[in-house]
């Protein structure tokens, strides 16, 4: 509440309210200034800018599918000699092993495009993948 209070004086100038009931609310003013905007926005601005949201989202969608492939076929190329998955990740540039994991590494076992080098014991830290000949 301290910071609500100092960050709402300090861009808008105004003073928040917080109103408590069965749903608690926060009423913050804000100014043309904090909010980034020059005046009233019209309904074309807001089709436009939700447009211009969702153009933006399935570009995304369809860039990080493609690069998937991209990596997922440099993750198959590389472990055609037994890797690591810290050997994995750093080739292909991640830091977070979980995630890499999950993302990647996990898929690809379960289509059986990669395979563990120690099958009986997939959470040894001795296990390498390799890419299924």
């Amino acid at each position: 509440m301290r910071n609500t209070y100092k960050f709402t004086k300090l861009y808008s100038g105004g003073i928040p309210q917080f109103i408590e009931g069965d749903i608690f609310k926060t009423i913050i003013p804000l100014n043309n200034a904090a909010t980034m905007r020059l005046g009233p926005i019209s309904s074309d601005q807001v089709s436009d800018q939700v447009s211009d949201q969702v153009s933006d989202q399935v570009s995304d969608q369809v860039s990080d599918q493609v690069g998937q492939n991209d990596v997922v076929n440099k993750i198959l190329e590389y472990c055609k000699v037994a890797r690591t998955k810290k050997e994995i990740a750093e080739h292909i540039g991640y830091k977070n092993l979980t995630y890499m994991t999950r993302k990647f590494l996990k898929p690809l076992l379960e289509k059986n495009k990669l395979l563990y080098t120690i099958p009986k014991k997939p959470q040894s830290r001795l296990q390498k993948y390799i890419t299924k000949q």
